[in-house]
C-alpha cells in the first residue's frame, strides 16, 4: 500500500473519529438540557414558577395543565425571531405574565375541593393553554405584525384563563 493510501485512510479515520465524538456530545448535551428543564422549577426558562416540586413529575391535573404551561413557554421562548424586535419581546414579556397569572391560578385551585368552581376553573385554564400550546408554530415565519397580533391573542386568553369568576 502507498503512503499516500495510508494518510487518505488516517485523514478519513480521524475526521470519522471527530465526527463521532461531535455526534455523541450533542446527543448528551441535549438530553442533559431536556431532563435539566423537565425536572427545574422553571415555569419560563430562567424564571423558577411558584408552583409545586411535585408537579415537574406528578399527575394531578392541575400538575399536568402546568407541565403544559412549561413545554408550550420553552417553544415560544426558542423561536429566534423574538429577540431580535423589540415590539415582540414586550409582547413576548406580556405573555409571560400571564402565563405566570395562569399557573399562580391553578396553584390555587389546586387548594381548593373538587365541585363546580374547580372544575369549571380548569376547563378555563385548558382552554387557555389550549390556545398556547398553538402559538409556537404560529409564530415561525409568520410577518412581525401577525407575531404581535398572536401574541396578544393568546396572551389575552391566558389572563381569561387565569381570571376569577
Amino acid at each position: 500500500m502507498s503512503t499516500v493510501a495510508i494518510v487518505v485512510i488516517v485523514v478519513v479515520a480521524v475526521a470519522a473519529l471527530f465526527l463521532l465524538i461531535g455526534v455523541v456530545w450533542f446527543a448528551y448535551d441535549s438530553n442533559k438540557r431536556v431532563r435539566d428543564f423537565a425536572h427545574s422549577t422553571d415555569l419560563i426558562p430562567g424564571k423558577a414558577g411558584r408552583a409545586p416540586q411535585s408537579w415537574t413529575t406528578d399527575t394531578s391535573r392541575e400538575a399536568l395543565l402546568h407541565q403544559r404551561i412549561r413545554y408550550a413557554m420553552l417553544d415560544v421562548h426558542q423561536n429566534p425571531a423574538l429577540p431580535h424586535d423589540d415590539s415582540l419581546v414586550a409582547a413576548r414579556d406580556r405573555l409571560d405574565d400571564a402565563a405566570f397569572a395562569l399557573d399562580d391560578r391553578l396553584i390555587a385551585v389546586s387548594a381548593t375541593a373538587d365541585g363546580d368552581d374547580h372544575d369549571d376553573a380548569l376547563a378555563r385554564a385548558e382552554k387557555a393553554i389550549k390556545a398556547l400550546e398553538k402559538l409556537p408554530k404560529k409564530l415561525w415565519e409568520a410577518p412581525t405584525d401577525q407575531q404581535l397580533e398572536d401574541l396578544t391573542r393568546v396572551t389575552d386568553a391566558l389572563r381569561a384563563g387565569a381570571a376569577i369568576e
